[in-house]
């Protein structure tokens, strides 16, 4: 029997090139692997198309790989084609240039030699990075059929609204039960709830929040939820002139409710953040507890020179005017603004102007 899914997911991308797209929708579609991976349960990393590897001096690596992986194109992966691999991933993306700090790469049969810029004890663990992933350089087009060494090989492309894939039957770690993938995208969460309603589709990834109560409800559905390293934030620009003075960071932060937005925007599904990492990783930094509140940020920017008059909070007769920066595709970040917009100028006297991209 021919078995086949439908997957919706929430970003779209009109490039498969696995060492520059920023979606990482060729490792979500299982068509590229890396050479180690990140075991989600245990926070820790695991080999993936590596089998070993060794580096004591944090400087000199040694990455033993797999002896049993096929390209889905048939050919054999070993050290040489992933050397070529990792050279074009350094040579496109000069974000993986810097968090790999390769210096030099040499390939023998299925072992590599690597040596880095500097002792870089983290080296291994960066190789967890999806545009970092293995593939076929002699293939060259990236763009629109990567060829890589995961369970499903690209049989057709749409930029910006599907992926046809097919099971790779070579696949080291054993084929799919599948036959077929349809991986689709959409960006509208509305959307992509209503599709897994009338069965257009079988998964969606994140559906509407404000579904999932009557979703749990449908004995045909399933949801499945779980703890993410995703963080909401704010990333204040420090360039600014007003927001080199620390007062006025902490102002704005000492506004931010963010119990209320797990409750109001995210539905409870979500925890109040005290800092960029979950407190169960073993190097979370642990953080005081600060006052919050309008009555607290007033009292920031007044020691940061600032006194409410006619309502508005000013320094040397200038108000302080404020700009945030949200992407238009994350609804909930839009929610998130107007509460924050309507305390701030409600309770403080300063100014927000909110901008979309």
């Amino acid at each position: 029997m021919f078995q086949t899914i439908h997957f919706l997911y929430n970003f779209s991308t009109n490039s498969l090139d696995p060492h520059v797209d920023s979606s990482y929708v060729p490792l979500r579609a299982g068509i590229t692997e890396t050479l180690i991976r990140l075991d989600e349960e245990n926070l820790s990393i695991e080999p993936w198309l590596a089998e070993s590897w060794d580096g004591e001096d944090g400087q000199n690596w040694t990455i033993k790989l797999r002896e049993d992986v096929k390209f889905q194109n048939g050919k054999q992966m070993d050290a040489e084609s992933v050397k070529k691999s990792l050279e074009r991933a350094l040579k496109e993306n000069v974000a993986i240039q810097n968090a790999l700090k390769i210096d030099t790469i040499s390939a023998d049969g299925f072992t590599h030699t690597i040596k880095t810029t500097e002792p870089f004890p983290e080296f291994i663990s960066e190789l967890v990075n999806p545009n970092a992933a293995i593939i076929d350089v002699s293939e060259e087009d990236f763009v629109n059929k990567p060829v890589g060494t995961g369970p499903f090989k690209l049989a057709s492309f749409t930029p910006g609204s599907k992926l046809e894939l097919e099971r790779f039957d070579d696949y080291w770690d054993g084929a799919s039960k599948l036959d077929s993938v349809t991986f689709a995208f959409n960006e509208d969460a509305n959307a992509r709830t209503l599709a897994l309603k009338s069965g257009q589709t079988d998964i969606v990834y994140r559906p509407e929040v404000e579904s999932l109560d009557s979703l749990k409800e449908d004995s045909k559905m399933k949801v499945e939820s779980t703890e993410t390293f995703r963080v909401h934030q704010l990333t204040m620009n420090m360039q600014r002139e007003e927001m080199k003075d620390i007062n006025v960071r902490k102002a704005l932060d000492a506004l931010i409710d963010r119990q209320k937005i797990v409750d109001k925007i995210l539905l409870g599904h979500a925890e109040t953040a005290r800092g960029p990492f979950l407190p169960s990783l073993a190097f979370a930094p642990t953080y005081d507890k600060r006052e919050t509140g309008s009555d607290e940020a007033v009292k920031h920017l007044e020691k940061a020179g600032y006194t409410l008059k006619d309502g508005k909070m000013q320094k040397d007769g200038k108000q302080l005017i404020m700009s945030m920066k949200m992407l238009l595709t994350r609804l909930c970040y839009i929610h998130q603004q107007s509460l924050l917009t309507t305390k701030i100028k409600w309770k403080t006297g300063l100014r927000l102007r909110a901008n979309t991209t």
